[in-house]
């Protein structure tokens, strides 16, 4: 009853608005494009950038890239001056099957620099753009190398389900810092199982030509951050994803430790061990700027949260344009043959029963 008493209502108000529908003429092209610049340099890695103009939400066209810029960059006390290269950039879309593939083969032009950037360096660039009013320029410093050490690793290999085919790991790591001010990010690569012909006789072996990234989950109160409606649902708003962001700031001692959980399916391969995966902890240093785009542009925001939410901003540090110039430094650790131990799963992403 209570629904039916809003019905004229809803009417009434669809009526007036559909009344006021007027079609209004627009041009993208009367919106003044921004010079748009970015550039993640890796510490001890050559450097590329990206320099094209911005487009108009409700453009459809593709981006105009700038290939007559003169751009330079300094690292250290090292200087060098951008080249052209029409096929600087290459993106292949990768397809997160069991048989992940890379598909169609996309180039984007951009600038080449003989310049490698150390840890502690404080890296300038600056563009002019023919025709535009500004120098567009950009600063960001090399962050250290992070110190990261395995503390450690079990595999149990006890499934309790006859017919699951997947192994679960537990591996705990220590990230230390040199401040309440460091900004890190994790990713965790496993091998695949391939068949390769030995003899006369397929085998099924482990690769590590071609690591992948592999989902994990952290309960951490320094990582966990639940949404709306999983606080709702009773979830501990535990981190899962393929790659974890966290910042100093809440280290006790200048150090805190982590633990992961991860799941590997091995399909029906029972001739496959377990304990011999491959795995390899890849965790970076971020300059402030690199982690603030990060966050940024790849907040998450849920169907739920959505309606209460403003639109996520980007963080830009690009002076007379938009974009990011921010640094990395990254290491990888590869984790020890684990011990054995039938442990619990404190994700709901495990189907393995608690005892």
């Amino acid at each position: 009853m209570v629904r039916k008493r809003y019905i004229p209502m809803i009417l009434m108000l669809a009526t007036l608005m559909s009344s006021c529908e007027k079609v209004v003429d627009f041009d993208p092209g009367e919106v003044e494009p921004y010079v748009v610049m970015v550039s993640k340099p890796v510490s001890d890695s050559l450097v590329a950038v990206y320099l094209g103009y911005s487009r108009f939400f409700l453009d459809n066209r593709n981006f105009n890239i700038i290939d007559n810029a003169s751009i330079t960059i300094t690292s250290g006390n090292n200087t060098a001056v951008g080249t052209y290269d029409p096929k600087c950039f290459i993106q292949s879309e990768y397809y997160d099957d069991w048989n992940g593939y890379y598909g169609p083969t996309t180039y984007y032009g951009g600038y080449k620099f003989t310049v490698s950037p150390h840890p502690g360096d404080t890296m300038r660039l600056s563009a002019t753009v023919p025709g535009y009013s500004e120098t567009v320029t950009a600063t960001t410093v090399v962050p250290q190398q992070p110190q990261v050490e395995i503390v450690d690793y079990v595999v149990d290999t006890m499934n309790e389900d006859p017919y699951s085919t997947s192994f679960y790991y537990r591996l705990r790591f220590r990230v230390n810092c040199n401040s309440n001010k460091d900004f890190f990010s994790v990713k965790l690569y496993c091998g695949e199982i391939r068949q390769t012909l030995d003899d006369t006789v397929w085998m099924w072996v482990w690769d590590t030509t071609q690591m992948r990234e592999s989902y994990f989950s952290v309960s951490d109160p320094i990582v966990n951050n639940a949404s709306l409606e999983g606080a709702l649902d009773g979830d501990d708003g535990s981190y899962g994803g393929r790659e974890m962001y966290f910042s100093s700031e809440r280290f006790s001692g200048g150090a805190h430790e982590f633990t992961m959980e991860f799941e590997y399916y091995y399909g029906m391969q029972a001739q496959i061990n377990g304990m011999e995966l491959p795995v390899v902890l890849e965790v970076r240093s971020l300059s402030e700027e690199m982690y603030r785009y990060d966050i940024t542009s790849t907040g998450y925001t849920s169907e739920l949260d959505g309606l209460f939410s403003e639109p996520v901003q980007v963080y830009c540090n690009i002076k007379g344009g938009i974009g990011i110039f921010g640094a990395s430094t990254n290491r990888r650790v590869k984790a020890p043959t684990p011990r054995v131990e039938n442990f619990n799963n404190s994700s709901s992403n495990y189907y393995k029963k608690k005892k």
